[in-house]
């Protein structure tokens, strides 16, 4: 019998920008690589921070837990609504108190960006599309955005 995985979702990025410039990407510019439609930042422990995705996707809010720069942010979810068509109503709180932590670090002559989504597991309704989600908007949108090229934010439109 297999038993289902429960590994958080958890990968590294290396990219050309300085630690600082990294963790000010995670702490302040979320609307630049994650979501145009951020409300807050994080500059404290104690700050929040809501990533909305319109028209209809949803929003989720975030309490910085740990700040200490330029090497870790870590954000707790303290308010989700997840909409997703043909998904289990359960998909609406299911990030509800779970922690995204962000690890950065020197790497030789690049700066590495380990995230944690600790609770985000296979065993959640949202596991397939969440996943596809980090992976566009962590290993694609900010590390381009790092980069110095182009990210791929989602817009309103």
């Amino acid at each position: 019998m297999m038993t289902e995985p429960t590994t958080n979702y958890d990968e590294i990025i290396q990219v050309t920008a300085t630690e600082d410039a990294c963790f000010q990407a995670v702490a302040t510019q979320m609307n630049e690589w994650w979501t145009q439609t951020t409300e807050g930042s994080l500059v404290k422990v104690g700050d929040k921070v809501t990533a909305r995705f319109p028209p209809s996707f949803g929003y989720w809010t975030f309490e910085a837990k740990v700040f200490d720069r330029p090497n870790r942010i870590e954000m707790v979810c303290i308010d989700a609504h997840h909409k997703v068509e043909g998904q289990p109503e359960e998909i609406d709180q299911e990030w509800l108190g779970t922690k995204i932590i962000w690890d950065i670090s020197a790497a030789g002559d690049k700066t590495e960006i380990r995230m944690t989504h600790d609770g985000l597991t296979p065993t959640l309704n949202c596991w397939d599309i969440c996943l596809d989600g980090w992976n566009h908007f962590f290993k694609s949108s900010l590390k381009a955005f790092l980069d110095g090229e182009k990210p791929n934010p989602h817009t309103s439109t």
